[in-house]
């Protein structure tokens, strides 16, 4: 009958109607088997992309200002050195954020035991009040620039540089361009906007008990898939043992007669030459060699090779199970070679 190379489809159906016809240790096996293939599927492999950046040629060295920011970053460092030490008015926060522009109302500062801070700042989480920091300076500075305040005008006049370094009116236009193009304008107050961040704090906690949740799920889920697999080689294991423990309960074993007696009569004793024997006792042959009469065979290893011998030198080979085998020949020990063309012994069947 020859066999398609080609796959042929097997439906699910067709393998559990298979399974009532396997026996318990091709069951075990098949179990093992399948658990081998699910975790492979189950485990899933992730590659890491790299993202190569190719630097752009004469590009400034990470850190360095640019020539054209020289002047409006010394600004804001003077607008934030300036608010610390003298307060500051309430002012708005621009941000684009997606496809919106947030405006952020910034309440103005109140002086509190010798620090200037936002107006209804101290709460149980900042005792002391929050000061204005470097990201808001920035669009404080520009708040005040735009609106002619006089803090400018005193950092014109301590400010130097070359003219080279004024500040591109086309990098100002840009951006400016660039938040005229957002869909919406959302304004909120300072407070809206802080609780607003709280619920993001809260609900990026939230993910991450989830997740931390699901890890441990899929751990304990491990966890029980290996020590299902154990508990089905155990079993597969034990099963085998058993099988091959009734396999050999199986074997029957040969019951060896001694051989019949030859009587010779004695005229014939006398007609006969007389022929000088070697006589081997017990006490020259090794321990391997001394098989009991007892009628029964013995393991017996002859040339390297192992056998099953009796008393009489009858010699069989050692079957599956360690049972007898085929028939060798008879063994001689005057001349320490097995005659394999003497005839096997017939047996008295068992009743």
């Amino acid at each position: 009958m020859s066999v398609s190379s080609e796959s042929v489809a097997i439906s699910i159906e067709d393998i559990l109607t298979a399974l009532k016809s396997f026996e318990t240790p091709e069951l075990f096996k098949l179990l093992k088997t399948a658990l081998t293939e699910a975790e492979k599927k189950s485990k899933t492999t992730a590659k890491a992309t790299a993202t190569k950046t190719t630097k752009k040629q004469g590009s400034m060295p990470k850190g360095a200002v640019p020539t054209q920011l020289k002047k409006t970053h010394a600004w804001v460092k003077f607008t934030l050195k300036n608010a610390l030490e003298n307060g500051w008015e309430s002012f708005t926060i621009t941000q684009k954020k997606g496809g919106e522009v947030e405006e952020i109302t910034m309440p103005a500062s109140t002086l509190h035991e010798g620090a200037h801070i936002y107006e209804d700042s101290i709460t149980e989480k900042t005792p002391n009040g929050k000061q204005i920091i470097h990201k808001e300076a920035m669009s404080l500075s520009k708040f005040r620039k735009e609106s002619g305040h006089p803090t400018y005008a005193e950092f014109e006049a301590l400010y130097t540089e070359e003219a080279s370094e004024e500040v591109s009116d086309d990098a100002e236009s840009t951006t400016s361009s660039k938040k005229s193009k957002a869909s919406s304008v959302v304004k909120k107050t300072a407070a809206e906007k802080a609780a607003e961040m709280e619920a993001k704090k809260v609900e990026k906690e939230a993910e991450k008990e989830a997740k931390k949740a699901e890890k441990e799920q899929a751990k304990a889920e491990e966890k029980e898939r290996k020590k299902a697999e154990k508990e089905a080689e155990k079993e597969a294991a034990k099963a085998a043992k058993e099988a091959e423990k009734e396999a050999k309960k199986a074997v029957p074993a040969k019951t060896v007669t001694p051989a019949k007696a030859v009587v010779v009569k004695k005229a014939e004793e006398e007609s006969k030459p007389v022929v000088t024997k070697t006589v081997v006792t017990k006490s020259t042959l090794k321990k391997e060699d001394v098989i009991p009469d007892d009628g029964m065979v013995h393991p017996w290893t002859f040339e390297g090779k192992k056998y099953l011998r009796n008393a009489d030198g009858e010699t069989w080979s050692v079957g599956s199970g360690g049972g007898i085998g085929k028939w060798v020949g008879v063994y001689s020990a005057q001349t320490n070679k097995i005659d394999t063309s003497a005839t096997e012994p017939e047996f008295d069947d068992e009743e």
